[in-house]
């Protein structure tokens, strides 16, 4: 062959070429875009004449080669797989960049992409991961009473720690954590005074159940009569 040209690749691929012309083709094939996209649908030739090969009769027995045309056979062999797989990366990442590239081109003038839509939380309990601590709010309906109640897993359950804020007295009062299944447990308890109690008001306790076990607080008097609910 005089000179590089893109109809080389097929010879290349097949292993036609001498050495001298292997490596002329491949300082070629590095820069032409052309030649490199040729050369990965050329890649599986070997393999298709070789299916073909199987109902052809046997070849002649080759005559014996001398070891350094051997090696020097398989070194272009080796050099031309480094070849393909580089060419191969190269193409890959050019795809990955381009996918956002070529989405947007697609899409109407003056649209702009859109969104998928968030997953609606499960209406089931949510594990807590150790040492984490989770966090139920509520209050009383229509009323001032505002709560917040922060819980800490423990190794025994859970430490409990409730903010109450706009708490009139006198009145005796219970914090009750209410499972998803399994009995209820009372966390702590206290009295609020007529006058000139502590706004908010702030009350430690615990639990034997661990956060995620736990659907709700509520907050009671001692009778039964609900103050309020302090859901997740």
């Amino acid at each position: 062959m005089g000179g590089v040209a893109h109809t080389d690749i097929a010879a290349y691929v097949l292993g036609v070429l001498d050495e001298t012309e292997s490596a002329v083709f491949e300082a070629h094939l590095l820069d032409c875009p052309h030649c490199q996209l040729d050369l990965l649908e050329f890649s599986d030739l070997p393999e298709i004449l070789a299916e073909v090969a199987k109902y052809w009769p046997d070849p002649p027995i080759p005559q014996p080669r001398p070891l350094g045309g051997m090696f020097d056979e398989l070194a272009r062999q080796r050099r031309r797989r480094r070849l393909l797989t580089r060419i191969a990366t190269v193409a890959a990442v050019l795809l990955i960049l381009a996918g956002p590239l070529i989405t947007i081109a697609l899409l109407p003038s003056g649209s702009a992409p859109t969104a998928a839509p968030a997953p609606v939380a499960a209406s089931t309990p949510v594990s807590s991961a150790p040492g984490t601590a989770s966090m139920f709010a509520g209050g009383e309906t229509g009323k001032s009473l505002q709560a917040q109640v922060i819980v800490q897993p423990t190794a025994w359950g859970s430490n409990v720690d409730l903010v109450l804020g706009g708490a009139t007295g006198p009145k005796t009062c219970l914090l009750v954590a209410v499972p998803w299944a399994g009995a209820e447990q009372i966390v702590s308890s206290w009295t609020v005074p007529g006058a000139g109690a502590p706004d908010p008001l702030r009350i430690s306790g615990g639990t034997g159940l661990a956060p995620a076990e736990i659907a709700r607080f509520e907050i009671r008097t001692p009778d039964g009569e609900l103050l309020a609910t302090i859901p997740r």
